[in-house]
């Protein structure tokens, strides 16, 4: 289900239209304390349900057939993204052992032998570029993180690594608890910001019990389509905000008092025209902008778009398709070069558990891995 709101009845249809064409099935219509009227609104009729009262205020309870529909899909979802979770645990434990192992130039946990000259006289920098060069990481980058790694209280090639990157990047996740300033998610088309908004929005439901989601992204191909999946998988409801002054309305009209996310469409941060459309919807949500972008792709492009991104005043990175992509060098290194602090990692496709606070713990041991994969820090 997605919702519109409008100052009368015909603009929020006319709104709801343009999203359904004539597939538009209207719910309910209900009149908000603002005077602004709120449209809900589906492709399909919702079996059972009657919706509220009009006049009334408040949010609705979900239909039986909505109950049921959100628990098989929490289901699947609990089911499936744990699937072969012990698999890729062991997995990935016995990759970091045999690399730690490989980049400590020793067999199974031992030391080096002194008798060989060759190992005795190896320096302990290596192990931590190995494990940064097989990633594609940039020279500035691996420079910062080798400088940083000397500082480590143990020589241990995890330990190292974990305390250069602690020393190259900042580590801020997004709060969905302490904040109220919303997060406008944004990036090139493809990056995944719908399904990172999504799973930030379940990491609210399930710490907070609510989430308030908005969204601008709906002309691209098949967004309708994917908002009403995450729709129903989180049980949530989407508001649809086209224009910047749509998005002010809605968050006047509903005065949200928990995390509000905001996605937005894939954009070009070289061209002038829709950075200054990023910049009407961020003055009217009020919102932090924090970059989404892929882990993997091509280094300059990254690089160039993360500080153009900068320059708009992003301070803050996801990086996405951590599970789908064995080199994760470029994102880091586009984030390192713009000076972005790491907030998230998505590494699964599940809503439900997709999303990993970033940290130098974590990043260290995927930096190890030699393939992608789940990676789980006590």
């Amino acid at each position: 289900m997605m919702k519109f709101i409008a100052s009368d009845r015909a603009a929020a249809e006319a709104k709801a239209r343009r999203a359904f064409g004539d597939k538009l099935v209207v719910l309910s219509v209900r009149d908000l304390p603002s005077g602004d009227v709120e449209l809900a609104a589906s492709d399909r009729e919702e079996p059972g349900y009657r919706g509220p009262a009009p006049g009334s205020f408040g949010a609705r309870a979900r239909s039986p057939a909505e109950e049921d529909r959100a628990l098989a899909v929490a289901r699947r979802t609990r089911s499936g993204s744990r699937l072969s979770e012990p698999i890729e645990r062991k997995f990935g434990e016995d990759n970091l052992a045999r690399l730690s192992s490989r980049l400590s130039h020793g067999k199974d946990g031992r030391q080096a032998r002194e008798s060989d000259p060759r190992e005795a006289r190896t320096d302990p920098d290596d192990a931590v570029a190995v494990a940064l060069s097989s990633h594609g990481v940039s020279n500035p980058l691996a420079a910062a993180v080798i400088a940083g790694a000397r500082g480590a209280r143990i020589d241990d090639p995890l330990v190292r690594l974990e305390a250069g990157l602690a020393d190259a990047f900042g580590f801020s996740p997004i709060d969905v608890i302490g904040s109220r300033t919303p997060i406008m998610l944004v990036g090139p088309t493809g990056a995944g910001k719908t399904s990172c908004g999504a799973k930030l929005a379940a990491l609210a439901i399930e710490r907070t019990g609510s989430a308030f989601l908005m969204s601008a992204d709906v002309g691209r191909a098949g967004a309708i389509e994917q908002l009403q999946t995450y729709g129903d998988t989180l049980g949530a409801d989407y508001y649809i905000a086209e224009t910047p002054q749509e998005a002010e309305r809605t968050l006047r009209a509903k005065k949200p008092s928990g995390a509000v996310i905001f996605d937005t469409p894939g954009i070009s941060p070289f061209d002038a025209g829709d950075l200054a459309a990023l910049r009407s919807f961020q003055d009217a949500a009020d919102a932090e902008p924090v970059l989404v972008l892929p882990a993997s792709g091509d280094a300059i492009e990254y690089e160039d778009w993360a500080l153009a991104f900068a320059d708009f005043g992003v301070r803050r990175i996801i990086l996405t398709k951590f599970d789908a992509t064995k080199r994760v060098g470029a994102g880091l290194s586009a984030a390192f070069a713009a000076g972005l602090r790491l907030a998230q990692f998505s590494e699964t496709p599940f809503i439900s558990e997709g999303l990993i606070d970033a940290s130098s713990d974590f990043l260290a041991r995927r930096l190890l891995a030699s393939r992608p994969g789940r990676i789980t820090v006590a």
